[in-house]
């Protein structure tokens, strides 16, 4: 599912930086978590299709674009939002 959310958010934040680690492992065991694998990833995306978009909205769209993901078990992800000029200035 990792390689099916890259292609997914690659395809709609042109120019983008992308790093997602699965983090599913520290949460087997979780109330509501299925026995799914692939169900907690960290996700950090760096792209000017964020510029002049709240936290909100960013987070917004990436969930939009992974809707199709937590229909098939993804349970969370843990963003982290960026314009290039915020990645240069804050990374």
């Amino acid at each position: 599912m990792k390689e099916e959310i890259a292609k997914e958010v690659l395809e709609k934040c042109n120019g983008c930086y992308l790093h997602i680690t699965d983090d599913s492992d520290s949460h087997k065991g979780h109330r509501g978590v299925s026995r799914h694998e692939n169900t907690h990833f960290n996700v950090t995306i760096v792209s000017d299709t964020f510029l002049n978009k709240t936290k909100v909205k960013r987070h917004q769209y990436i969930y939009d674009i992974c809707k199709p993901f937590f229909e098939r078990g993804l349970h969370a992800l843990s963003l982290q939002t960026l314009t290039h000029l915020e990645w240069k200035t804050n990374g």
